[in-house]
């Protein structure tokens, strides 16, 4: 039984390397599952080295691709890999494209008529604006799309494009990038977004951020610190 597969596609500059890695991580820790990745990038040779070292960042399995090979052959060998070393979960990231050029979406079609994958993520990039909706809508009919991961959070962009790519494509938002580290990926929770975008910002966000990154017992030796009103210095407050 080939090993469950996840294709990952998107517009050029939104962020799918980054967005890749950041679920393999989160699909180790939070699911405790095995990843392998791979790349069928074959028009950026570049992508495929990006994705190696940012795969050896976040101790995931990087299948080994090369601009010479056909995506689907890419595809192929991948979960087969997968397959002979017992990896959990497949991550095919695609080449970067214009919702536009026809050519590409037939490849990437056949790339995911390959894969069979269960999960098909669209990474939309929140600064993009319209088009950004408009490549999500063209994409959810060639390639059935399951969910979106909204990247770039962290900007200028407050999400109301979160708003309206759900609106018009009907699909969930799994996950929100807030950066371009690969610990920088946030499930989505509807709430928090709609805090954001009234201005109301999101504390909650902020608080499990700071219970997986900061040590407890640190923490709770500062608060002393505060509540005795001595010893508390500019080191403390940093």
């Amino acid at each position: 039984t080939p090993p469950p597969s996840n294709r990952v596609a998107g517009q050029q500059a939104a962020g799918k390397q980054t967005t890749v890695a950041n679920l393999a991580r989160w699909m180790q820790a939070q699911r405790k599952k095995s990843v392998g990745v791979v790349s069928a990038d074959i028009y950026r040779p570049s992508a495929i080295d990006q994705l190696d070292t940012l795969a050896a960042e976040v101790g995931a399995e990087c299948v080994p691709s090369q601009p010479t090979q056909n995506p689907i052959r890419i595809t192929t060998a991948a979960v087969a890999d997968a397959r002979t070393q017992f990896i959990d979960v497949v991550i095919v990231v695609t080449a970067g494209r214009l919702h536009i050029d026809d050519e590409m979406m037939r490849e990437v079609a056949a790339v995911r008529e390959r894969a069979k994958p269960h999960e098909t993520l669209f990474v939309v990039d929140s600064m993009a604006g319209q088009d950004a909706v408009n490549a999500a809508t063209a994409f959810d009919q060639a390639l059935a799309l399951t969910g979106i991961v909204l990247t770039k959070a962290d900007g200028e962009a407050k999400g109301g494009v979160a708003l309206s790519v759900r609106g018009v494509t009907g699909k969930p938002i799994r996950f929100m990038g807030v950066g371009e580290k690969v610990d920088a990926l946030e499930a989505f929770h509807p709430d928090r977004m709609a805090s954001r975008i009234l201005g109301m910002g999101d504390v909650l966000t902020l608080v499990e951020e700071i219970e997986q990154k900061v040590s407890k017992d640190k923490t709770e030796q500062l608060a002393k610190k505060l509540k005795k009103g001595r010893g508390f210095d500019l080191s403390d407050l940093r």
